[in-house]
């Protein structure tokens, strides 16, 4: 058995609403419901938990009331590790082989992504969506370019990241960070990279939102199509 964990817990301030970014609409449909889609349309996902702010859990119920994989929707934490914890407890009575976790806050994801990070972390144990960067990468200091950094291995880690469920159990228990990468990375352990695409961004910023909501409308056609 294999679940996911949508992460839709964060207030989403950086983005200067009242409401997390999460629960904003795009093409008149919640930001969280896209990721909840993927889920939905996944071969390789038997069910997911969705996590959310406490105040917001029956709103989310209302608007997730056709998903058939839910298996509930739970109160997140303060910090994404407490989440992430909070997620990894609550999944300890499915006893899944693997679980993957994806932000909310990221709506322009496939199926088929969500299937090829499941298929790497059943190989490898550990896997993660990432693009190559492709931009010029400098180390500044004081508002100033101090040196340029060699981009030919770097890679932007995104979302959906999927792991062996019991390596992640115990390695998140012991090892904390803002991404899911990192513990494992700490603990010595490989975590393979599934390319993704420029689309999986993360709504952060205003103007993230404003090119979301350009996107949204050709996404929604194209997802209807298949």
């Amino acid at each position: 058995m294999n679940i996911g964990v949508l992460m839709a817990a964060g207030k989403g301030t950086r983005l200067g609403d009242k409401i997390p970014k999460q629960f904003l609409e795009l093409c008149g449909k919640p930001i969280f419901l896209y990721s909840l889609e993927a889920f939905e349309k996944s071969q390789k996902v038997d069910g997911y938990l969705l996590m959310v702010p406490e105040e917001y859990i029956g709103y989310a119920q209302k608007l997730a009331v056709k998903a058939e994989k839910l298996k509930a929707i739970l109160a997140g934490g303060a910090t994404r590790h407490e989440t992430t914890l909070i997620a990894l407890e609550h999944l300890k009575t499915f006893n899944p082989k693997v679980v993957v976790f994806h932000d909310a806050a990221r709506p322009f994801i496939t199926s088929k992504l969500v299937d090829e990070v499941i298929e790497a972390a059943e190989k490898h144990g550990a896997s993660t969506a990432a693009v190559k960067i492709s931009d010029t990468v400098a180390y500044c200091e004081n508002g100033f370019v101090k040196n340029h950094v060699s981009r030919e291995n770097l890679y932007r880690i995104l979302t959906p990241q999927a792991f062996n469920f019991e390596l992640a159990y115990q390695i998140f228990q012991r090892i904390s960070g803002d991404d899911g990468t990192f513990p494992f990375v700490q603990a010595g352990l490989k975590v393979a990279i599934v390319p993704s695409d420029y689309l999986n961004f993360k709504i952060t910023f205003p103007e993230d939102y404003q090119v979301a909501n350009l996107l949204a409308r050709f996404w929604f056609e194209s997802q209807r199509q298949t």
